[in-house]
């Protein structure tokens, strides 16, 4: 029993270890410029240009500091965010999660620069990405905030 024990333990691990190789590859393989991005955000928009990729792009980034208190870090961001909510169409995208995680947080990002910009980027989130209720949440803490 114990052998048999060891054994699943064994493959557990293995297979646990697998997975998260998986989810890094995935997410590295897009990831190969590390000093401004631009490589990797040409190799996004060339390649697969899908809300996945970008959210794990941005959130990426966004380890790299604290927003709030890094100017420099929040003005790249914003831009980069930016860049993924042009480069995604609503029409097609509206119905993923992962574009609304990048319409919310391109939202929380702007309301440390522009609440009035922050707002209009929370109305376009809540008009196309309806069916999502984290982001009628955020929007209101977002008002409530205001």
């Amino acid at each position: 029993i114990a052998s048999i024990m060891n054994r699943v333990r064994d493959l557990k691990n293995k297979y646990r270890n697998e997975d998260s190789i998986t989810d890094e590859l995935n997410c590295t393989k897009i990831l190969a410029d590390t000093t401004d991005n631009s490589g990797t955000v040409n190799q996004i928009m060339m390649t697969t240009n899908n809300p996945e990729d970008w959210l794990c792009f941005l959130l990426r980034l966004e380890k790299k500091g604290i927003p709030q208190v890094d100017v420099s870090l929040l003005n790249r961001l914003i831009g980069r965010y930016s860049q993924a909510v042009t480069a995604l169409p609503a029409e097609k995208h509206s119905q993923d999660e992962s574009y609304a995680r990048i319409l919310v947080r391109f939202a929380e990002l702007k309301a440390l620069q522009d609440p009035e910009e922050a707002r209009d980027q929370f109305h376009l989130a809540r008009l196309n990405c309806k069916k999502f209720a984290f982001v009628h949440v955020a929007f209101a803490q977002f008002e409530l905030s205001q």
